[in-house]
């Protein structure tokens, strides 16, 4: 490298601080300017009264993707993060009294789904298998990828796995020719929540998650999510990058095709021969660069739902919770039909809890616990506006009575202080638009790979992109693939 470049990057969540690594490793200037006091964005934590708790994730999936990143920062990321495997992945309760674990135990597997419906489990297996395989093909072909033009031969691969997957299906659709049983239905198709999407509506290919978390195991950090965060941004010091948080940016100065850096909220400029957008995509189009077409089409796509996130400090830990409880209601697909529908909260929510302390005891004072409880619920719409407040209040009394029918009927009592996260926190706390919590952009095929914004600005050619609303998508593992890939463009790009 002939020039040591000075990159400025918008947004100190996890995409961003896994470029600044990778781009300071190669002898890069990078300064990250955050918003907020602490880095991480959704991947970040609550801690009061001794109580811990994880913003947005609360689990780590795709742990090759970590073996890969951590790799190439020539760290091993076993030996970075204390990981706890969360087996049984979770447990789903129906509310007809019906219930299941999702255990690696195979086992303890065949038992249950051939209690639910006889010769449901070979049926399984089958799916598990090709999901994986459509994992690893993925993931070879349109995951790990930096695409340069709709000629790009990768994109012939994308269209032959996807034909392959049944990914013009809907996800429910193919699970339902498989199996009658409606809990086994909803247990293999409800995952699309982690993504804030619909399985009605949703590609068929989002079968391998499942498949992934009985493959490579769901995990947990010590310390949380969040400790995810804490262990990249001190590799990040260690490779000299600069961290500058309370900074937000008032948008980015461009002339010509050049961007030529960042104004602040205090109006301070600070110049920059690369910069990089960590924030919320459609955010940086809107409201960080100058009116466009593109910004136009990026409204027009389709987004996320949003969802209300409850923490909740209990004095008590309830033994009928494991790490993470599925909430399924008997109207489930009237349920999803509320959320990305009608934009509001279903009369029935699905939700899911974490109880932290199942696996870290770090999480909450001893013989206590720090829940967090996830109602999905639709994204802010203007065109159908919600009253939150109202919403918020029967999502809470809802997942009461929900409690109360499974033996916890007096959760409430031992509630020491809550917070909650609502639409509209989503949106102000971190720029997420409509306040769609899972990152904005959905995953529809069109939204994929080759078709999803991508992480470089067609006309200013020295800003890039990173994070959930690019290529590859929304998810602590896609955001470490996204800084990874943009990094990559840049270094091919400028060196």
């Amino acid at each position: 490298m002939n020039k040591s470049y000075d990159v400025i990057i918008i947004g100190a969540g996890i995409g961003g601080i896994t470029a600044g690594i990778f781009l300071s490793r190669q002898g890069y200037n990078v300064t990250i300017f955050e918003k907020n006091a602490t880095p991480g964005g959704r991947c970040g934590n609550i801690v009061k009264d001794g109580h811990r708790f994880d913003i947005g994730a609360t689990l780590l999936m795709m742990p090759g993707v970590f073996e890969k990143i951590y790799s190439a920062f020539g760290r091993s990321y076993t030996e970075e993060l204390k990981l706890y495997r969360m087996d049984p992945v979770y447990k789903v309760n129906f509310n007809n009294g019906e219930q299941l674990y999702f255990s690696s135990d195979l086992a303890e597997m065949q038992k249950q789904f051939e209690s639910l419906e006889p010769g449901s489990y070979e049926k399984f297996l089958k799916l598990i298998y090709k999901g994986y395989g459509t994992y690893k093909q993925s993931m070879k072909h349109m995951i790990d990828h930096n695409y340069s033009s709709i000629f790009d031969p990768a994109i012939i691969n994308n269209v032959f796995l996807l034909i392959k997957s049944k990914a013009f299906t809907d996800h429910y659709k193919l699970i339902s020719r498989h199996f009658k049983n409606e809990l086994l239905r909803a247990i293999l198709s409800f995952q699309n929540m982690y993504l804030g999407q619909d399985p009605f509506s949703a590609s068929a290919i989002f079968t391998l998650i499942p498949s992934m978390e009985l493959t490579e195991g769901v995990w947990f950090p010590e310390g949380g999510m969040n400790g995810i965060t804490e262990n990249l941004s001190s590799i990040a010091e260690e490779n000299n990058v600069r961290f500058i948080f309370n900074s937000p940016v008032k948008r980015i100065k461009v002339s010509g095709n050049t961007s030529e850096g960042i104004i602040l909220a205090d109006d301070s400029f600070h110049k920059a021969d690369i910069i990089i957008s960590n924030a919320d995509l459609p955010y940086s189009y809107n409201n960080l660069l100058p009116d466009s077409g593109k910004a136009r089409r990026i409204n027009r796509l389709n987004y996320t739902c949003s969802a209300f996130v409850f923490h909740w400090a209990i004095d008590t830990i309830y033994p009928q919770l494991k790490q993470h409880t599925v909430f399924v209601p008997e109207s489930y697909k009237d349920s999803f039909h509320s959320i990305f529908k009608d934009k509001s909260l279903p009369g029935e929510p699905i939700f899911y809890i974490h109880s932290p302390v199942k696996s870290d005891i770090s999480a909450a004072p001893e013989n206590q616990d720090s829940i967090s409880a996830i109602v999905p619920v639709g994204h802010i719409d203007n065109k159908n506006e919600q009253d939150w407040g109202t919403l918020k209040t029967q999502a809470r009394e809802a997942m009461f009575k929900r409690l109360s029918e499974e033996g916890m009927n007096d959760f409430e009592k031992h509630i020491k202080f809550e917070i909650c996260y609502t639409p509209q926190t989503w949106k102000s706390a971190f720029n997420l638009s409509a306040g769609a919590t899972f990152g904005s952009l959905s995953h529809n095929i069109m939204q994929m790979g080759y078709f999803r914004p991508h992480n470089r600005h067609k006309i200013y050619k020295n800003l890039y992109f990173a994070g959930g609303g690019t290529h590859p998508g929304n998810g602590v593992p896609l955001a470490l693939m996204s800084g990874k890939l943009t990094s990559e463009r840049i270094l091919k790009e400028f060196n």
